[in-house]
């Protein structure tokens, strides 16, 4: 039996705002800089330093493994959400042009995906599938700087939430979630050891 707690957390404030921001990448706003750096600075019990490799993610998790020395794994199953022909555009551009088909996406996101992007299912098991080469990974307290949409995910996969409620999970810029998965060669027991917190526990409780 292994056991691996997980510390996810999102990256800090972008520079770019008020856009559907998926794959389009933009580098954090001076605010979020301070504030990611501040947050992952407080401790330094993790093992492994994981990121997305979109900038917003990379480069705290760079500057932290710089300054740590720690080993930083970049994992492109961790990037956000896909958004399409919608990504990097503002929410009244695309709700003035596509206003039917942003209706349906977020009354209904499992069936209506964004024109070009990615479905639902899609997206799941790609971050499944990084999660997966995560629980392999020798680390046993690995950090892991990531998007909301991940971070949502991955709470909702354990908790069991229909994705049409995962927006009411809170997921603040520079914040934790912490996940400890008990497996062995067979079967996986998660659990949700904390929610967006701005210190996370050194050990789960």
């Amino acid at each position: 039996m292994r056991s691996k707690l997980i510390d996810l957390f999102r990256h800090g404030a972008p520079g770019l705002t008020g856009v559907y921001l998926g794959h389009t990448d933009c580098p954090l706003s001076v605010d979020g800089r301070l504030a990611a750096a501040g947050a992952v600075s407080v401790q330094n019990h993790w093992d492994l330093i994981v990121s997305s490799p979109l900038m917003r993610c990379f480069e705290t998790a760079q500057w932290l493994a710089d300054r740590t020395g720690k080993e930083l794994l970049v994992l492109p199953e961790l990037k956000e959400f896909n958004f399409g022909s919608w990504d990097g555009r503002s929410f009244e551009e695309v709700y003035a042009s596509d206003k039917k088909q942003a209706d349906r996406f977020w009354a209904d996101p499992q069936n209506a995906p964004p024109p070009g992007g990615e479905t639902i299912e899609e997206f799941r098991l790609r971050v499944n599938k990084g999660l997966k080469e995560l629980l392999d990974h020798p680390a046993v307290n690995p950090l892991v700087i990531t998007h909301g949409g991940v971070i949502r995910m991955l709470t909702a996969e354990i908790l069991g939430v229909d994705v049409e409620r995962w927006s009411q999970i809170k997921v603040d810029y520079s914040h934790f979630t912490q996940l400890r998965f008990d497996y062995d060669g067979e079967q996986c027991w998660p659990q949700l050891i904390s929610s967006n917190i701005k210190h996370p526990q050194t050990s789960p409780a």
